[in-house]
């Protein structure tokens, strides 16, 4: 079974090799959608490396993954965030952290999508829920996202075959290097979102006192 998925995706890269500019827009839809329903993000983004090279295959993942997130975070926005705010009015303490969110938008935003601990979609959809201003998210996750897309474009360029990624081969091309920088970035992200956080939750508190 597993190897009968393997091989229709790997013929289905081809097809879209063959496609020549039209498969980069074809791609480009193809991502955009299957984030937007959950898909894990790593390997179609490592798979544009494969196609098309580190260069080419960041830009198209970047404005891509940009316009994902940003479908993402207006779903949030427009379903979730009527049914959080309702909540919130009960929960003074949730609300200060909520506008806390508002305040420090774009340095949480960033430091959240440098991290990559929370998945691509979920986030972008708990962000729309969130008073972080659109302006602060879109220009957030574009920036956050870009070291972690060129890595996968990376590595995925780095393959001989798109079953090696699909495989989770593609990191054992890697040299070491990036495995640790990776994990250095996100555990500095990590410790400086929540030193953010607790002081802009706490100047909101002291704003309302």
């Amino acid at each position: 079974m597993i190897e009968t998925l393997m091989q229709s995706a790997s013929e289905c890269v081809d097809v879209i090799r063959a496609l020549g500019g039209a498969g980069v827009a074809l791609y480009a839809v193809i991502f955009l959608l299957a984030t937007i329903v959950f898909v894990p993000a790593s390997p179609l983004t490592a798979i544009a490396g494969f196609l098309y090279g580190p260069l080419w295959g960041t830009l198209l993942i970047s404005l891509a993954g940009g316009v994902s997130a940003l479908v993402t975070f207006l779903i949030g926005r427009t379903i979730a965030r009527p049914w959080v705010g309702r909540r919130l009015v009960s929960h003074p303490r949730l609300a200060k952290i909520d506008l806390a969110a508002a305040h420090g938008g774009l340095r949480i935003v960033f430091l959240l999508r440098l991290a990559s601990v929370v998945p691509f979609a979920p986030l972008s959809y708990v962000l729309g829920a969130s008073r972080v201003s659109f302006r602060d998210f879109v220009f957030a996750s574009w920036l956050g996202l870009l070291p972690g897309t060129f890595l996968y474009v990376y590595l995925g360029s780095l393959v001989s075959s798109v079953n090696q990624i699909l495989s989770g081969d593609a990191a054992d091309n890697a040299p070491r290097v990036f495995t640790w920088v990776g994990l250095a970035m996100a555990v500095l992200a990590l410790l400086t979102i929540a030193h953010y956080a607790r002081k802009s939750v706490n100047q909101s508190i002291e704003r309302e006192s």
